[in-house]
């Protein structure tokens, strides 16, 4: 029997239409949401039974990618017969909106290799609710994905002070025109140490081509909370907006598997992390050159690493597990005898 009606609940972050009695759900981020909601509001208001049917599997296609993906990746894909899809051999299936912008890339014959990349770096990221968040992010802010799956982000920081070791003062390093005797506006370049603005227990000397990273523990990990303990970046309109005049912005490249959190506030411009990359500096000079690749080295190590402690604490877990089992059997015998 044909539906009178298409039902559609339109929130702030996502759609819901009811269809033959399945809910599906889009994020609004989604390029194809208002498409969506204007087939929904022309399906109630057609008395056409063809073209109604017709909206159905439109709508059918744009809310569900999953199988269209199947049909038309390269086998890394695999769709569950319903409405979810995910990368072979993995459990957690693909976030709706990363779904149709693999099915955007497999149209347009774009490489699949960064967005693959990108879901396997964030497979390895321990907090379910990043997996949920940071692609949309990326998507709303603007910033590109590399091939090996990292993305580019931005950081506000300062020139790091240096202070007399006699008198404690700090020192000024100003030059001044010896025609004109103006002061000569400072050129910013690598060979300086930088610093955040607000102090903290890392990350206080930050040098381009060196790693920044703290503990993932100590890191506040609570998306509801504004302002709190990481490692702080964001999209180039935030980092201009935050700082002073002197204010330097940094290039930095961050894996998805260091995002710690996406705060909810500041319209999604900002996050935190645990680890970041510095790798130039955007309003200044740059003699050296660095690149994914440089950082991909020293990522592989620190995989590896994480990898094995998660495996010890998994044997730890296990072990803890199989002694409780065993002490619970032993008190069960006993009561039973």
């Amino acid at each position: 029997m044909e539906n009178s009606y298409l039902t559609a609940k339109i929130t702030k972050e996502d759609v819901t239409v009811l269809i033959d009695g399945v809910h599906k759900t889009v994020s609004r981020k989604m390029e194809s949401c208002d498409i969506i909601i204007s087939l929904c509001r022309e399906y109630n208001e057609s008395k056409d039974v063809k073209r109604r049917k017709q909206i159905k599997e439109e709508l059918v296609d744009l809310l569900s990618p999953a199988k269209k993906i199947e049909c038309k990746s390269d086998g890394r894909f695999e769709f569950d017969g319903k409405n979810k899809m995910y990368l072979s051999g993995t459990t957690d299936p693909l976030p709706e909106f990363m779904a149709s912008k693999i099915l955007q890339y497999i149209e347009d014959d774009i490489s699949l290799d960064a967005l693959v990349n990108f879901w396997k770096h964030l497979l390895l990221n321990p907090d379910k609710r990043v997996r949920q968040q940071l692609f949309g992010f990326l998507e709303n802010n603007g910033h590109p994905i590399t091939n090996r799956g990292y993305f580019l982000a931005y950081k506000s920081v300062k020139v790091k002070k240096k202070y007399d070791k006699k008198t404690g003062e700090e020192i000024l390093e100003v030059e001044y025109d010896e025609d004109t005797g103006k002061q000569i506006k400072t050129v910013y370049n690598q060979t300086m140490k930088f610093q955040p603005f607000h102090s903290g227990s890392h990350g206080m000397v930050i040098e381009v081509g060196v790693p920044v990273n703290m503990p993932r523990e100590e890191c506040d990990s609570n998306p509801e909370i504004t302002c709190s303990k990481g490692l702080h970046v964001g999209s180039m309109a935030y980092v201009h907006s935050f700082g002073a005049s002197n204010s330097v912005i940094l290039e930095v490249l961050v894996s998805p598997r260091n995002v710690v959190a996406v705060p909810t506030d500041y319209n999604n411009t900002k996050m935190r992390c645990c680890e970041y990359y510095p790798i130039s500096i955007s309003n200044g000079e740059n003699d050296d050159i660095y690149l994914e690749s440089d950082y991909s080295k020293y990522d592989e190590k620190e995989i590896e690493k994480c990898l094995k402690e998660y495996e010890e604490n998994k044997k730890k877990s296990i072990k803890e597990l199989e002694n409780q089992l065993k002490m619970k059997k032993k008190i069960s015998g006993e009561l039973i005898s």
